[in-house]
């Protein structure tokens, strides 16, 4: 497989599949990757309360998996090899376990989101699909999200987090519809005025 920024060629061709789950071409992508590569690369751990519990509520039937040109693979042959992992009955329901249940994107009040770009334990994709889920139940207008350029989990500052609050503030008590990301439009752009300080590796610091 190699490391990321030097993969064999398998390790290309997962790395791409990977880019397309994560939600395309992120911001520092590579970084948010090699900080738990090798670790995920491995089988979690099994326990009855961890990783097992986890995959009886997985489903990936609905997934469709891409992949670039060039490779030696594509669309189609990947997601006809590729084994889909389907959850325990009623693992989904929103009755027997809400936490498990697919979001349907019905939300009532204005929720306001932070992700990093290059969170890869919970990857920038779920953003995606959440802004979708919302567009298609007529919610759109309650969701603002907010990218942090930065590879991590939960690792955006006090600052991202007191900007945030300020802004829901000033929705309650003046109306202000706070401004956002396009999670869906150019992910190279994501993040630019949410980030207090760009990563030194930050492609946006390049002339």
């Amino acid at each position: 497989m190699g490391m990321p920024g030097d993969y064999t060629a398998r390790g290309r061709r997962f790395d791409s599949v990977v880019k397309h789950m994560a939600g395309g071409d992120l911001p520092l992508r590579l970084e948010g990757l090699k900080a738990r590569y090798l670790l995920n690369l491995n089988s979690r751990h099994p326990g009855p309360l961890r990783a097992q519990e986890f995959a009886r509520h997985a489903d990936t039937r609905h997934i469709r998996y891409a992949i670039d040109p060039g490779l030696g693979l594509d669309d189609e042959t990947l997601n006809r090899e590729i084994r889909c992992v389907t959850p325990a009955p009623g693992a989904r329901s929103r009755e027997t376990n809400p936490v498990f249940a697919e979001l349907s994107g019905k939300i009532r009040v204005l929720v306001m989101t932070i992700h990093e770009t290059a969170d890869l334990p919970v990857p920038f994709r779920l953003q995606q699909d959440y802004r979708r889920r919302t567009l298609a139940a007529g919610t759109g207008h309650l969701l603002v999200q907010r990218a942090v350029r930065w590879a991590g989990h939960c690792a955006f500052d006090g600052v991202v987090r007191e900007r945030a609050f300020d802004d829901l503030i000033a929705r309650m008590e003046r109306g202000a519809v706070p401004a956002g990301d396009d999670v869906l439009g150019d992910v190279g752009k994501l993040g630019l005025r949410w980030t207090p300080a760009l990563h030194p590796d930050d492609p946006a610091r390049r002339p």
